[in-house]
Order: structure tokens, then C-alpha cells, then sequence
């Protein structure tokens, strides 16, 4: 089983455990909170009900209820929103500056209108039918003096009309009072007709008699509400009570408050008291069992992670040789091989970096000694100077620089600095233009070179950098063919790949020496070499260029007959 697989099944139980014991938890919280909250519910339903319709009763509008709404929600632990169409008017959650917590969707709707007294609806044998509307009744010059029942209106409308008059004006007495005058009215004295005690009248007269004043001069109003209870008197007495009832609420509706729904919540107070021992174990063996396998993971994961650590340390430090004991197939032991890998890596750069060091050194080293040897001839005048000399000397300077440009290219491709300037080419005509070039010293050294471009092969890369590829296999396959062989440039290409091809019929290399044959300052004949002046780097610049281009460059070769090197490059969509 992969270490990965043992993360996920303990990580499943550990999740499942939880999620389980959370889902046992909320659903216990829940269900016991439900029940809390409906016992609680039926218990203060009434209370708080009748609480905010005696303040909407009272005020005629709903300012000033979240005083209501804090100090009922205080009293009885629940949590309460009164909310009108589309807003909420007062939250207790709000008003205690707490997250806001959920409610139930069923609501209590209130009403914040008065009681209609009207008395007593006439018998059906005086109820007369279809008789026309009686002139609107005469009020009393005030107002509150009196109720309904005292008043000296008879019937029921009347009395209806009387009290919804009173009621108006009262609400805007104490509005007047509170507003204008700044006298402490602020709620009607009581919830009934005639709704302002003596004490409130006797405070705030002017206010009183200015509330009167603006109803009673509303004539508009008074005519169309008792048109509308005197409509009433019409109907059967079953029928009367139901039509001046809803009548009388859709008149105070135009003067009071509106009406509001009342939603209950669970109150702070919710604790996992009470969840008993069961909630305990689980709790405990959950804590346990994550511990448990906190601590194998963490166990598992050091040790090998402590083992990377050091051996890292100790390659810092230099010791190249260091490796990491590797067991096992899970991912550490993925991760202690990827280390081993990079470590052997290093260690192979690190021997191909003094590699290097040393080939350049012995490169330099002989060239630097002759010229150094028939130099000291010359000045001991021991070596005669000639032509033939200061030539051989020249030449051996040019190699000496064709080396260390060599290797400014080769260090500029491999940092990727080497500059390419991008555009569109075709092989065809590069392999035509480069044999051109060299066939006068193919001829010289009497081959025969071919070139088999029979069309057109576009890719998009940099045609001097190109040229440098073809110009390093077309000197190479010259340099290493005797007379009478031939070199065959080829161009052609496949779906998505342009190819190039140069092939000889030369002397050919081992299996080994194809290996080796892209490596820095490799030869297959050293003794050839120093004949025809090769630096040892052209094969390898050449494969830096190919794969910059994002192609590549293989070479396949026998002893005896002869070497084939392929470029392949990404060809232009046709």
C-alpha cells in the first residue's frame, strides 16, 4: 500500500468520525432546540404578541419598538424580529450586536388597531332595506369627554364612526405633543376609546384641541369613512358585523401603524449541556484516534525527510558521494531516489566540469608548448627562420582561437544566451547553398558531393545557426571520408517534421564512439584531427542549436560504412 493511499484512509476515518460526530451533535442541538424553542414559543407567544400590538395600539406607528423588542427578547431568552413587507423593523440579535441567528419561518401576524366597540347591531325587523345614506352624524365639540357608548350615537355605525374620529385625533394630539411643544406624551393613554386620559389632556390642551381641529375640518375623510360604516346598516345582523368590522380596520389602518409579523428564534443561551456522556466518548476518541494518526504520519514522514536532510547538508558541504538508504515503493522513497538522482547527477557534472577543465587544459597545452619551443629556437638562433615557419606558427594561432570561440559559443548555448534571430527558412535551399560552398574542397579531396532536395521544406529558425549545423556535419563528413567516397546532403519531411540529413561513406564508428560522439572535445581520431584542424566542439554546439530550435540530432554509423547525422525540426504548417 503507497504512503499516499495510507494518508487518504487515515484522513477518510479521521473526516468520517468527525463528520458523523458533527452531524450527531447538530442534529441532537437541533432537535433539543426545536423543542426548547416551540415550548417557549407557546409559552410568551401571547405575551409578546399583545406586547407589540399595544405599542403599535398606542404609538400609531413603529418608532421606538426596538425598546420593546430588547427588553421582551431579555425576558424571555428568544430571539425576535418583527418585520413588515419586505423589512425589518427591529431585531433582537441586532440590538445586542450579535450574529444574527436563524428563525422559524412560521410567523405571528399583528394588527396594531383597537378594539371596535359599537355595541350591540339592531334586530333584523328594524334593519331597513335599501334605505338611502343618513347625513354624516354630528360630532361632540370634544371629542374625549365621552365614549362611544356615552356619546349619544345609537347605532352601531355611528358609535364605529365616533371612535375611529377619536381615535385619529388622538394619535395626532399626541404627536402634536411630542413634536411641537416637547410635552412627554408619547403614547396614548390607553389602547380604548377615548383613548388620552385626563392627564394627558389636561397637559398638552393645545395640542388636544389642534388634533380635534384637524380631523374634524377633514371633511373629505370623515364623509368617506361614513359612507362607508353607514353601507353597513344595509346587512343582515350576520352580515353587519362583518362588514363593520373590516371596515373600521381598513379605516384606522389610514391613520395607525401597519401591520407586522412577528418571527421567533432561539435565544443565546445554546450550549452542548445536556448532550450527555456519548457526546463525551466520541468527542474523546475522535481527539484520540487523531492523535494516533497524527503521530504515525509524523513519525513516518521524518525520519526519511531527517535522513534527505543531512545527506543534503553533507552534499552542500561538498561530499558529492553521499546517498540516502532508499525502502520501500511509496512516495518517500520516490523522494529519497529523486535526491540519490540528483545527487549522482551533480556528481557527474561535477566529473564532466573537470573533464572539461582538463580536456581544455591539454587542448592548449601542446599547440602553447610548440609555439613556445620554436619561439626559444628562434630568439637561441637555433631554428632558422623561414616562411614555411611563421606559417606553421600562424596556423597554429588560428587554431588556438577557432578553439576559444568554440567554446564562447558552446558556454553562450548551453546558459541559453546564445541570440537567434527567428524567421522563416527553407532547407531545400540551405542544403543547396552549403554544398555549394564546400564542394570545391570535397573535389580537393576527391569526393563526390550530392545534395536531394526535390522540394521545398520551410521551418521557422535562424538561418546562420543553420547554416553553422550543416557547415559542422558537411566538414566532418569530408574530414572523415577517404578519396573516392561520396557525401549525400538529403532534405525531405513527414506530417509535423522537417529533415535533414547528411551521410557519408566514410571510415564509420563503433557503437561507443557514437555515445560519445556529441561530447566536448571527443574525436574519433585524434591523430586525424591534428591534420585537419577540428576543434572537438562543432557536434556539440551543433546539438545545443538543434534542440534551442526544439528538434533534435541523432547520429547513427558502422566501422567501414560510413556515418549518417539527422536534424529534425518542427516544419511550418503547410
Amino acid at each position: 500500500m503507497s504512503f499516499r493511499l495510507r494518508i487518504f484512509l487515515l484522513v477518510l476515518v479521521v473526516a468520517g468520525t468527525a463528520i458523523g460526530a458533527t452531524a450527531w451533535l447538530t442534529l441532537s442541538l437541533t432537535s433539543r432546540e426545536v423543542t426548547r424553542l416551540s415550548a417557549a414559543r407557546d409559552r410568551h407567544q401571547a405575551e409578546i404578541a399583545g406586547a407589540i400590538r399595544r405599542f403599535g395600539v398606542t404609538n400609531g406607528r413603529w418608532n421606538g419598538v426596538d425598546a420593546v423588542v430588547a427588553e421582551l427578547s431579555e425576558r424571555t431568552g428568544l430571539h425576535i424580529r418583527v418585520e413588515t413587507e419586505g423589512a425589518t423593523l427591529a431585531d433582537s440579535d441586532v440590538l445586542r450586536d450579535q450574529v444574527v441567528g436563524p428563525v422559524q419561518r412560521l410567523s405571528t401576524p399583528v394588527d396594531p388597531y383597537p378594539v371596535l366597540d359599537a355595541g350591540t347591531p339592531r334586530p333584523a325587523s328594524t334593519v331597513a332595506v335599501a334605505a338611502p345614506i343618513p347625513a354624516r352624524p354630528v360630532l361632540p365639540a370634544d371629542l374625549f369627554a365621552t365614549t362611544p357608548g356615552g356619546s349619544g350615537l345609537r347605532t352601531p355605525e355611528q358609535r364605529a364612526y365616533f371612535q375611529l374620529v377619536q381615535y385619529r385625533a388622538a394619535l395626532v394630539a399626541v404627536r402634536c405633543a411630542a413634536g411641537e411643544h416637547a410635552v412627554a406624551l408619547p403614547t396614548l393613554g390607553s389602547e380604548t376609546a377615548p383613548y388620552l386620559t385626563p392627564e394627558q389632556r389636561a397637559a398638552a390642551p393645545e395640542c388636544v384641541r389642534a388634533g380635534q381641529r384637524k380631523v374634524l375640518h377633514d371633511t373629505d375623510w370623515l364623509d368617506q369613512w361614513w359612507e362607508q360604516f353607514a353601507q353597513c346598516r344595509d346587512d343582515p345582523p350576520s352580515d353587519f358585523e362583518q362588514c363593520l368590522g373590516p371596515a373600521f380596520t381598513e379605516a384606522v389602518s389610514t391613520t395607525g401603524a401597519i401591520p407586522v409579523r412577528i418571527y421567533f428564534g432561539a435565544g443565546r443561551d445554546q450550549g452542548l449541556a445536556g448532550l450527555g456522556r456519548p457526546a463525551l466518548f466520541g468527542a474523546a476518541g475522535l481527539l484520540v484516534a487523531a492523535a494516533l494518526g497524527t503521530a504515525w504520519i509524523a513519525r513516518r514522514i521524518s525520519r526519511p525527510v531527517r535522513a534527505i536532510t543531512g545527506a543534503s547538508l553533507q552534499l552542500a558541504a561538498g561530499r558529492l558521494d553521499v546517498r540516502v538508504p532508499a525502502s520501500g515503493k511509496d512516495e518517500l522513497a520516490f523522494l529519497t531516489a529523486s535526491f540519490n538522482a540528483m545527487a549522482e547527477a551533480m556528481q557527474r557534472s561535477e566529473e564532466r566540469q573537470r573533464r572539461l577543465v582538463a580536456d581544455v587544459a591539454h587542448e592548449l597545452r601542446t599547440p602553447l608548448s610548440n609555439l613556445r619551443g620554436y619561439l626559444e629556437g628562434l630568439a637561441d638562433g637555433v631554428v632558422e627562420p623561414t616562411p614555411e615557419l611563421f606559417a606553421s606558427l600562424h596556423e597554429e594561432t588560428l587554431l588556438q582561437r577557432r578553439i576559444l570561440d568554440d567554446l564562447q559559443v558552446l558556454a553562450l548555448a548551453e546558459n541559453g544566451d546564445l541570440a537567434y534571430a527567428i524567421a522563416p527558412l527553407d532547407l531545400a535551399e540551405l542544403a543547396g547553398s552549403a554544398v555549394t560552398a564546400h564542394r570545391a574542397v570535397a573535389t580537393n579531396a576527391g569526393l563526390r558531393l550530392l545534395v536531394d532536395a526535390p522540394e521545398p521544406v520551410e521551418v521557422q529558425a535562424d538561418p546562420d545557426r543553420l547554416r553553422q549545423v550543416l557547415g559542422n556535419l558537411l566538414s566532418n563528413a569530408i574530414r572523415y571520408t577517404d578519396a573516392g567516397g561520396q557525401v549525400e546532403v538529403r532534405v525531405s519531411r513527414d506530417e509535423l517534421t522537417a529533415i535533414l540529413t547528411v551521410r557519408d561513406t566514410g571510415v564509420g564508428m563503433s557503437a561507443e564512439e557514437v555515445a560519445r560522439v556529441f561530447d566536448r572535445f571527443w574525436r574519433a581520431d585524434p591523430a586525424r584531427h591534428r591534420a585537419t584542424g577540428g576543434s572537438g566542439l562543432g557536434l556539440t554546439i551543433s546539438r545545443r542549436i538543434a534542440e534551442d530550435h526544439g528538434g533534435t540530432i541523432t547520429a547513427s554509423s558502422a566501422p567501414g560504412l560510413g556515418s549518417t547525422f539527422t536534424v529534425r525540426l518542427p516544419a511550418r504548417m503547410r
